[in-house]
């Protein structure tokens, strides 16, 4: 009994890492996803400065 109840324990401790460990993996998709969004922007918004102090 109290073998099963360790196995158990031990069972849903490796089911909660597995789900944070894939939390993380997605939440790190969507900052990537975030950056590269924001880094357009910027390249796009210091060709504009550029066009303007240029022209």
């Amino acid at each position: 009994m109290a073998f099963e109840m360790i196995v158990q324990i031990l069972l849903l401790s490796v089911g909660f890492i597995a789900l944070v460990a894939l939390f993380l993996n997605v939440d790190k998709k969507r900052t990537q996803k975030r950056l590269k969004f924001e880094l357009a922007q910027y390249k796009q918004s210091r060709k504009i400065q550029y066009s303007n102090q240029k022209g």
